[in-house]
């Protein structure tokens, strides 16, 4: 295989290269990294193979101090201990000459931190074989031009076959495909503007559609323009209004435009894009972190020099203290209603109270989301709470959202669907409170968190936004149509304790 145009039309085995099967034996690892070891799949089952790896141990928090990527794959796989030790000692998978790393079923849980991914991309591998990814750390290996395959496609390669480039990627729709056989989200945005790329056309007919389906179509970027409906499933480009980035993944932001677009690289519309200081703030005033002191202070200062760079506005901590939570003060400050917002953070699903489309990208997504103003959307399916009643005293908006988890995300009926909120009972609850159920559609496993508007949206809004007029903002209310399709289901939420919480 080439680095110089990646991925070529078949992809093979390089020869001298190596292939590293993560086993359930963590010390047949640690023969495969310093003693030479080569396995094949046909010496091995699927389930001699580690299942779930999480992403915090691919980089482990403190891992991510680190911005630079190559530098990142020094610690790859940090995480992975045994008898108190390191299973991979530093620069051990770089070192290694692997191009294709083996595992067993669910690649990728926990944190969705892209560093996880990078970790492998950077370390040399460029074949990522499972038998199934987290959904959001499958994304991230899309966006970095990643392949992903089944152990069958592994037998293969190690039979010295050549399989056609689109073997690897039929399974995913015609928009994923377009970007990864283009080598990721960077430059397949980059030759899409340069022409080289046109999007697919789809043909979803008019219908009636809930609330994130009419969001993500008053969106829609390329094709017919005068398309204006989607269903679950259809997969499009969407025109992003704003967004946000904070000191822990800033500097990755800046690196990879400067790299992809060179170091005089602009980005329209700063005021609808942010940078925050509120992650690392006080990580300096904890003792196990007093080593990477130098590093927490490289990623604040690069911050810095994006936010000059670009004119983004600063939400920079002032003489020690922080204007506050990154997706508390966008929903305060310039998430309006009917928005697209995507954010480095997992809780941008909180912007969704201001029935707003909001949710959380990794660094490289981002990076192509605040130069190009487009993202890549998958459109989720959806599932309505209609919300009755009025919470009794001493009940909160917590209680209503983990009554939820419990009675629907536990059984995996939230999982990556939009989790619209509406109803009688929405107005009786306040603006913060609709924040911590759109919060924690995150704690959910869903794509977002989105409800309804009303007058009391409105009056919410006319206190923070001095330019809008009531009549704009009502004209952007998003409101599900009549007879829209809920793949979850409609649920009546009783807001009483007494008679629905329970």
């Amino acid at each position: 295989m080439s680095e110089g145009m990646w991925p070529p039309e078949r992809i093979g085995l390089t020869p001298g290269k190596r292939v590293l099967f993560l086993t359930k034996d963590l010390e047949l690892i640690r023969k495969q990294l310093y003693e030479g070891l080569n396995l094949r799949m046909e010496d091995l089952s699927v389930d001699d193979l580690l299942d779930d790896i999480n992403t915090d141990v691919m980089t482990p928090a403190w891992v991510c101090f680190d911005y630079d990527p190559a530098t990142i794959a020094e610690n790859a796989y940090a995480g992975l201990l045994h008898d108190g030790r390191r299973v991979f000692e530093p620069r051990a998978l770089i070192d290694g000459g692997f191009e294709v790393i083996v595992s067993g079923h669910r690649k990728g849980t926990g944190s969705s931190r892209e560093t996880a991914p990078q970790c492998e991309r950077w370390s040399g591998i460029r074949i990522v074989i499972a038998a199934s990814f987290a959904p959001i750390h499958e994304r991230n290996n899309l966006n970095l031009g990643q392949l992903m395959g089944d152990h069958s496609i592994l037998s293969r390669l190690q039979d010295g076959e050549s399989i056609p480039l689109t073997e690897f990627t039929e399974k995913y729709d015609p928009v994923s495909r377009l970007i990864l056989e283009n080598g990721g989200i960077l430059p397949f945005a980059k030759r899409m503007k340069e022409g080289e790329v046109s999007l697919p056309e789809f043909d979803t007919k008019e219908r009636p559609m809930t609330m994130i389906e009419k969001l993500v179509s008053n969106k829609l970027l390329g094709g017919d323009k005068t398309r204006k409906f989607v269903k679950p499933g259809d997969a499009v480009l969407a025109q992003v209004d704003g967004g946000y980035s904070h000191e822990f993944t800033t500097a990755q932001v800046h690196t990879f435009l400067e790299e992809e677009y060179g170091n005089d690289y602009k980005i329209p519309n700063p005021s609808k894009f942010a940078v925050f200081e509120d992650h690392l703030l006080y990580a300096t005033g904890v003792p196990r972190f007093g080593k990477f002191t130098d590093k927490i202070q490289t990623l604040r200062d690069m911050q810095n020099l994006f936010q000059e760079f670009t004119g983004v506005r600063d939400y920079s901590a002032k003489d020690g203290v922080s204007p506050g939570i990154c997706h508390q003060v966008a929903r305060e400050e310039f998430i309006d209603v009917g928005d697209f917002i995507q954010a480095t953070d997992s809780h941008t699903c909180m912007g969704g109270a201001s029935n707003a489309l909001a949710y959380g990208v990794g660094s490289t997504e981002y990076a192509n989301l605040i130069h190009n103003q487009f993202a890549f959307v998958k459109v989720p399916e959806s599932i309505r709470f209609e919300l009755t009643g009025e919470l009794d005293p001493g009940c909160t908006a917590k209680d209503v959202i983990l009554h939820i988890l419990w009675r629907f995300a536990a059984e995996s009926e939230t999982l990556d669907r939009s989790m619209e909120f509406g109803g009688p009972g929405l107005a009786s609850l306040s603006m913060d409170e609709r924040a911590t159920l759109c919060n924690m559609a995150t704690e959910c496993s869903a794509k977002t968190g989105i409800c309804e508007a009303d007058d009391i949206t409105v009056d919410w809004l006319l206190s923070r936004r001095e330019h809008m007029e009531e009549g704009d903002i009502r004209s952007r209310f998003v409101l599900p149509d009549e007879g829209a399709v809920y793949d979850g289901g409609i649920h009546e939420i009783d807001l009483s304790y007494k008679r629905g919480l329970h």
